[in-house]
């Protein structure tokens, strides 16, 4: 459940006491708010589909939990998963028409889960997820989008355990993943890259990769090979990379001598970027996926963020822990060339916990879209805001705030490739509904007013299909809904909504 009652309450209180929770501190010209607000009209945005019949849930849209990709597009076709607090599960598929949505596969209640189905990754005209079921624990299936043609991949594990995977990726036409394994004498964990192409016989393992080595949650897909972090006390933290054959699974290049982590990975381009957490500094690098293209470009004190990259410039943020505020900074593709942009100011930096930090990220029009978070005492933020830069100072600027406060979720971030972000905010910080923005405050407002009242809809899952964008919204059903709206839906004031 999302955290919204606790939140609301609170709002409610600050309130009460003469103190508003997402305006508190912020110029009345600076705070996302000094444009009329550019609301839609009724329409712009209209429920596709009922998949959730009210009543049967709370639902759990398949990486809803994870914060990964809700609706995957194959070839044309949107895939997606819907879960239920009975263990009962189904995978759904949708053409963007209300007839074209339908059921591809329902799976009956079990002891199994919630959620028992997730982690769908489009291969082609295919779909891999997992499935945790009864008889043979979590494992692997494909779908080509029939009922039929629904189906286990391979048993991997025999029995009830079921099988650990992670790092679903698709390469080549193929699904290239890491299955951890445990051996029980010794009681160690031993991981291995595997591939499949979608039947028992062409699902293999590739290699096993080092021992006594940990395979980090972070990992980067660079052109047709994925690229994982490997770390050890005693090997330090290696570059691997894999395209899903033997001979091109190999390690790239020692990052560090100690056991360390990458906690923000990026794209400038043909390039990868990442972050590395170096004790007492971060490390920001690029790779192209060799040894000599793997490359340093500068260090930072800790707390170290990655917005993205303009043109030939890397844009980061990074944290002043004494001061509590957060800078962007610009270095150089080549290396070098540190400055720092703009500080972002912190109207709750007198505030125990309050230290700002980097939630989302995302590319548009040509400027950097980001979102930024202020702690608070509990687990959730005590404010989310979203800005936009195009790599100045003038060019950066607070778009809207509050967005999504929930401690289980950060606001979706949404480009459309037109021009157009869709995001989840509010106005008091007390519910959310899907807002747009094109990149200025006249330019930034509500798409729809969904659920109208105290817990609106929490839109989530934004994906785009030929001309519309696609996300689940609870609305008046009080379950989530497949809804959609125009790619380039934007409504400011005095412009009539597009058709």
């Amino acid at each position: 459940m999302r955290a919204r009652l606790g939140w609301a309450l609170l709002a409610l209180g600050l309130a009460g006491c003469g103190v508003s929770p997402s305006t508190e501190g912020m110029q009345p010209d600076s705070d996302g708010r000094g444009v009329r607000e550019s609301a839609c009209p009724a329409g712009v945005a209209s429920r596709l589909k009922v998949i959730t019949p009210p009543g049967t849930g709370p639902v759990i849209i398949s990486g809803q939990l994870l914060g990964t990709e809700q609706l995957v597009n194959a070839n044309g076709v949107l895939y997606f998963g819907t879960n239920f607090h009975d263990g009962s599960a189904v995978l759904w598929r949708t053409d963007g028409t209300s007839s074209g949505t339908t059921v591809v596969r329902a799976f009956p209640p079990s002891m199994r889960g919630p959620p028992r189905l997730g982690g769908l990754v489009a291969v082609g005209d295919r779909v891999f997820f997992e499935l945790d079921d009864t008889a043979t624990g979590n494992e692997l299936w494909v779908s080509n989008g029939t009922e039929s043609g629904t189906r286990l991949v391979k048993e991997l594990v025999p029995g009830m355990d079921g099988v650990y995977v992670h790092h679903l990726t698709s390469l080549n036409g193929l699904l290239v993943f890491v299955r951890t394994v445990s051996l029980p004498s010794p009681m160690v964990l031993r991981r291995e890259v595997w591939r499949s192409d979608g039947t028992d016989a062409g699902t293999f393992r590739v290699v096993v990769l080092p021992s006594d080595v940990e395979v980090r949650y972070t990992s980067l897909k660079v052109g047709q090979a994925l690229h994982l972090f490997l770390s050890s006390e005693a090997q330090g933290t290696t570059l691997w990379r894999t395209d899903g054959t033997s001979s091109g699974t190999f390690a790239v290049k020692r990052l560090d001598a100690r056991s360390t982590y990458v906690h923000h990975v990026g794209h400038a381009g043909n390039l990868g970027l990442f972050v590395l957490d170096d004790g007492p500094n971060d490390e920001v690098w690029k790779t192209d996926g060799t040894a000599a293209g793997t490359v340093r470009l500068e260090s930072f004190g800790k707390s170290t963020g990655l917005i993205g990259a303009l043109g030939s410039s890397v844009y980061l943020t990074t944290l002043s822990a004494d001061t509590k505020r957060l800078h962007v900074e610009r270095i150089s593709l080549n290396g070098g060339g540190k400055t720092r942009i703009i500080t972002l100011p912190n109207p709750y930096a007198h505030l125990p916990d309050a230290t700002p930090y980097l939630q989302r990220t995302t590319l548009s029009g040509g400027k950097l879209y980001f979102t930024v978070a202020i702690g608070g005492s509990g687990p959730a933020p005590r404010d989310v805001s979203l800005w936009v830069s195009d790599g100045t100072a003038a060019g950066t600027q607070l778009l809207h705030h509050p967005l999504d406060l929930s401690d289980e979720s950060n606001s979706p971030l949404f480009a459309t490739g037109e021009g157009t972000v869709f995001f989840s905010a509010s106005q008091d910080g007390l519910y959310t509904e899907p807002w747009f923005t094109r990149g200025t405050p006249a330019t930034t407002g509500r798409l729809a007013d969904i659920n109208p009242g105290t817990w609106g809809s929490s839109p989530d899952g934004f994906a785009r299909l030929g001309s519309r964008v696609y996300f689940f919204a609870s609305d008046e059903t009080g379950e989530y809904q497949l809804w959609s709206t125009p790619v380039g839906a934007h409504c400011p004031p005095g412009v009539a909504a597009e058709k």
